[in-house]
């Protein structure tokens, strides 16, 4: 069993977001693989089920006062990436993530999003990790936990959206964005969502 761990000095401060971030975060690596040699395949782990939840409503905050609602994303399935600068087994993936999104652009519409994490850490943390392509989107603990109903998350944790907006498929611990077939495993889930019918 992975124990859960967290640096305390890293949180928001204050026993209230303490707690809130444990409740979020896989952080003990315990057995944990990094991305490259034994994080979870794309498929069958993500292939989409039933939807699932209220349609994902998040007003993301960006730098310099910029703001993206996903809403405005509706008619294209996407995939929401969520992690935290307090998260081990997150700092371990975002390497891989970052050249996954490097590598396939705007083909593959992923969304990364830093859970809890003030948006000063989040910059700070992708200039000093070197990750360019890893926007730094953040989003607060509590509008998190609103949207997602199913038990308590650990970070990170991948998600497909449909073109509607619904959760469709969701994994938590690191994927293995690295692995040859991952390109072809994304493009073939969102094209499978956007052509389906609205539920």
């Amino acid at each position: 069993m992975i124990r859960k761990q967290i640096d305390r000095r890293t949180l928001l401060g204050g026993a209230a977001s303490l707690a809130a971030a444990a409740s979020l975060c896989n952080c003990g690596l315990g057995n944990s693989a990094r991305a490259a040699d034994g994080a979870q395949p794309v498929l069958p782990s993500l292939a989409p089920g039933a939807p699932k939840l209220e349609p994902v409503n998040f007003q993301l905050k960006g730098p310099d006062g910029t703001t993206l609602a996903l809403s405005s994303l509706r008619g294209r399935p996407f995939i929401l990436h969520l992690w935290a600068t307090w998260c081990p087994p997150c700092r371990l993936e975002l390497p891989a993530l970052n050249a996954f999104i490097e590598k396939t652009g705007a083909s593959i519409p992923v969304i990364p999003v830093a859970v809890a994490s003030p948006l000063p850490k989040v910059m700070i943390f992708l200039a000093q990790g070197n990750l360019p392509h890893i926007a730094p989107w953040t989003l607060g603990q509590h509008e998190f936990s609103q949207w997602f109903t199913s038990g308590e998350p650990s970070l990170p944790m991948t998600c497909v959206i449909d073109s509607q907006g619904r959760l469709r498929a969701s994994v938590e611990g690191e994927m293995a964005w690295s692995a040859p077939d991952s390109q072809a495993s994304f493009e073939n889930i969102l094209s499978g969502l956007q052509a389906s019918k609205p539920a």
